[in-house]
């Protein structure tokens, strides 16, 4: 899985959205979002940044956030800067919504004759 631009990621996947109406390898398209430092950390890293996150806690440090997709077994991801967030999340918001025609309703009468049975 290699970290593409941001640009690169959101047409990417369109096409992940595209190849999933198809019902190619796989039916959902899976979303994930992280807050991300990007800081590679050994395991005597992590001991010393637990002391310094202690004495840190109120830094102005700014995150970053770690986006991936997977539809079957093609993932990609990204790393979206805290300045470019809102450009991304309307983009990808746009993407999602384009996308979501093939949603069903679900029926609310099933879950109205389970209860009454009970």
């Amino acid at each position: 899985m290699a970290v593409l631009e941001v640009n690169r990621f959101l047409t990417e996947l369109a096409g992940l959205y595209e190849k999933c109406k198809e019902g190619t390898a796989g039916k959902a398209v899976t979303l994930t979002m992280k807050r991300s430092d990007l800081k590679p950390r050994t395991r005597r890293a992590k001991a010393k940044a637990k002391v310094e996150d202690k004495d840190m806690e109120n830094s102005d440090d700014e995150y970053s956030c770690l986006v991936r997709a997977k539809h079957g077994k093609r993932k990609i991801s990204t790393v979206v800067s805290a300045k470019d967030h809102l450009y991304f999340l309307n983009a990808c918001n746009t993407i999602c919504k384009a996308h979501m025609d093939a949603l069903k309703r679900r029926d609310k009468k099933k879950k109205k004759k389970k209860k009454a049975k009970k």
